[in-house]
């Protein structure tokens, strides 16, 4: 239909070069995608935002810092219900609808007390449970619209559109919360509305017909499982690729969330220097890097790119151990750097490194599956983050007993990370390239 194909010649000049580099029937597809990246900008930076909140506004204690990155990464685990759900209802579906329930939650935060972390918490930890949906649906949806040798271009393209979009969050919320702490609300009120854009934009993709994914499959649930598990342990490169990304993804999983309250306990950063460099220094890197990476990773293996990423996890990991130890916060902010750097091929390696061993009719399992093991890292880690950090915490009346490590947690993090490193590079030099090539 001519309304779902925007000409050309009418684009702003920026995107229509954007799109030039993109075969003409993908163009459209990309142009709505972007547009629709724009709302999703929210949820690039939602958790760094709100863990801003919570430790500059809200006076959280650790373990809300916890249980919202357990929310954050532990939601993974509902990935494969994507797989399931998605033979019932259109993929497309299930990546309008949870923006359309996230963007109404997000108005919720108007009813929070000034001294409600745990609600915040419960929450914010809420629209998560909902993005995993969006997430994954999002991820098959990739397979459909971009072939393979511009699908990691398109990503990057598109995570930097949501990137512009994100920084331009962070940076509203560092003066927001400067200028109006106690009307944060307001903040998340907006991006719910960007969420509401993001879904209707979405729904304009058009979506060619030979593309659409299988519903036919009607096995039952335990059958599924079961014949979702044998896929998985038969394919030996995959189970090798993701026991490599799962040890440096709890590395990151342990470290992440404390940057934030060592920056202040440790190192006496001021709360301007906390949002900056948790919040708007990753996203305007992940900004300028993505579309780069992009580039980068079409021409390289998954294995590969993900090695080269640990490697500069551990410079981050190290850095933000001395900065915490010393006290300095120059160490905390050049690891961020560098950190962010990572993330911002990362971002783009999780999102499309599954389809490299993936047969047609297993992107959406295998996608699943990554996300479900995401998950189980994600909810595992913060807690033990936690255990690792503090020597005690106290929650309501039960009375944590930690070892104590304070930064040296992050040095956890860098052995992790170098193992990872080493288990990618091993597997790419025996690398025999993506299955959708070799069964084509």
């Amino acid at each position: 239909m001519s309304t779902e194909t925007p000409p050309p010649e009418n684009a702003p000049n920026p995107i229509r070069r954007a799109l030039s580099r993109f075969p003409t029937r993908y163009r459209p597809a990309l142009f709505f995608d972007g547009v629709s990246n724009i709302g999703n900008g929210v949820h690039l930076v939602l958790f760094l935002v709100a863990l801003v909140v919570q430790e500059t506004i809200l006076d959280a204690e650790v373990w809300h810092q916890a249980v919202l990155a357990s929310f954050f990464f532990g939601s993974c685990l509902f990935g494969l219900l994507v797989t399931r759900i998605g033979t019932i209802v259109p993929m497309r579906q299930l990546v309008i609808l949870p923006n359309c329930l996230i963007g109404l939650m997000l108005f919720g935060t108007l009813f929070i007390p000034t001294d409600g972390a745990t609600w915040f918490t419960i929450l914010i930890g809420a629209t998560f449970l909902l993005k995993v949906f969006q997430q994954v649906a999002e991820m098959n949806m990739f397979r459909m619209l971009y072939p393979d040798t511009h699908r990691s271009a398109a990503v990057g393209l598109l995570r930097a559109v949501s990137a512009i979009s994100g920084l331009s969050i962070t940076i509203t919320s560092w003066w927001w919360f400067a200028l109006w702490p106690a009307w944060y609300s307001g903040l998340f009120c907006i991006m719910g509305l960007m969420l509401f854009s993001s879904a209707w934009y979405y729904s304009k993709i058009p979506i060619p017909r030979k593309s659409m994914f299988e519903r036919e499959n009607r096995e039952g649930l335990l059958t599924s499982f079961k014949n979702g598990c044998r896929i998985f342990f038969s394919d030996r490169r995959f189970v090798l690729y993701q026991f490599g990304f799962a040890l440096a993804g709890i590395a990151n999983h342990i470290g992440l969330y404390l940057v934030p309250r060592i920056m202040r306990e440790n190192a006496g950063a001021a709360d301007s220097t906390i949002r900056f460099v948790t919040a708007v220094m990753p996203v305007l890197l992940l900004v300028m890097t993505a579309p780069l990476w992009g580039r980068y990773m079409d021409k390289k293996s998954p294995m590969t790119a993900r090695g080269i990423f640990n490697v500069l996890q551990i410079f981050a990991f190290v850095l933000y151990a001395v900065g915490g130890v010393t006290g300095k916060v120059w160490p905390l902010a050049l690891g961020g750097a560098i950190h962010a750097l990572s993330n911002g091929g990362g971002s783009i390696n999780w999102i499309t490194g599954s389809m490299y061993f993936a047969k047609p009719e297993h992107v959406s399992l295998y996608n699943g599956i990554h996300v479900f093991l995401t998950g189980v890292r994600g909810f595992i880690g913060p807690p033990l983050a936690m255990f690792l950090f503090v020597e005690t915490e106290t929650i309501g009346s039960l009375k944590i007993e930690g070892l104590g490590m304070g930064p040296r947690v992050f040095l956890v993090s860098a052995v992790l990370s170098l193992l990872g490193a080493v288990v990618m590079f091993t597997q790419a030099k025996f690398d025999t390239g993506p299955v959708e090539n070799t069964s084509n």
